[in-house]
């Protein structure tokens, strides 16, 4: 008999904790925390442990309930990236993706954020960069399926609300990110000699860093890179050059008429934020 999503979930969090050396705690995440999952959605799983077994042991454990036909990666150790370590593979047909860390991984980070520290760092399954601020994202919406010390509960409460020191933070530090090139003289040469391949990157890195101040403005943790569209289509504080001009500022004509275009497009929301800006301080110091 075929295997529901519910029973693959419940197998998966079983094994789960047979891979973890001490208390663990373990989230669903990805579309079936959000109950928008269909038939082709992967089972996203997050496990948090101070202590994990060693490799070999995690990786029969794996093996024993993986299909035996795909493939399968299993990370040496929790923190083998600053996003975690991975235990990915397949069960009866259905991707699964576990990324696990420490608790000690988890309170640092968190601690860095909440008082507005943060890093970027190159990634190549990312076009902007890793936020390690997206943690507080994930503690915000995964849904906690063991958790009994708490520990997960007690995460979502300290997020459960936009971290002011943050979101100031993410405010400064993209918004000098997005004005790199904008009155910048290579800019410009770039844009006589259509010089596309050095002008799309201007053009992608600008806008996204540009959607990071306007989640952080909305006060909406960042998910991913996603559905950006339909998520800016959905902010209050948004600038409306982008909506409508979205499409032509990633398939822009190639002459020096388009790529002129595109810059003058971002330059236009540049200024936009900037008076989003000014207004969300101006409220802020409002008695």
């Amino acid at each position: 008999m075929e295997m529901t999503v519910t029973e693959k979930i419940d197998t998966i969090v079983e094994l789960l904790k047979q891979t973890a050396a001490s208390p663990c705690a373990i989230a669903i995440a990805g579309a079936h925390a959000k109950g928008t999952a269909d038939s082709s959605s992967d089972i996203d799983i997050y496990l948090f442990a101070d202590l994990y077994k060693p490799y070999a042991e995690r990786n029969t454990l794996i093996r024993s309930i993986a299909d035996s036909d795909k493939f399968a990666w299993i990370s040496e150790n929790a923190e083998d990236a600053p996003w975690g370590g991975s235990m990915d593979f397949t069960l009866a047909g259905t991707p699964v993706e576990v990324n696990f860390r420490t608790f000690a991984m988890v309170d640092h980070i968190l601690e860095d954020c909440m008082n507005g520290r943060f890093k970027i760092l190159p990634a190549t399954w990312t076009s902007n960069g890793y936020y390690t601020f997206v943690y507080l994202s994930e503690l915000n919406f995964i849904q906690p399926v063991w958790d009994p010390e708490g520990r997960l509960a007690a995460y979502q409460q300290k997020v459960r609300h936009y971290p002011e020191r943050l979101r100031q933070s993410i405010l400064k530090i993209f918004m000098e990110r997005a004005e790199t090139w904008l009155d910048n003289f290579h800019y410009d040469s770039a844009i006589r000699r259509c010089d596309t391949l050095f002008t799309s990157p201007i053009v992608l890195h600008t806008l996204m860093d540009m959607v990071q101040v306007i989640f952080a403005l909305n006060r909406r943790y960042f998910t991913g890179d996603k559905k950006l569209a339909k998520a800016l289509s959905s902010m209050g504080i948004c600038p409306s050059v982008l909506l409508t001009e979205l499409p032509f500022l990633l398939n822009a004509d190639q002459d020096t008429e388009g790529l002129e275009r595109q810059r003058q497009i971002l330059r236009t929301a540049r200024n936009e934020l900037y008076r989003f800006i000014a207004e969300d301080q101006a409220n802020r110091c409002e008695p």
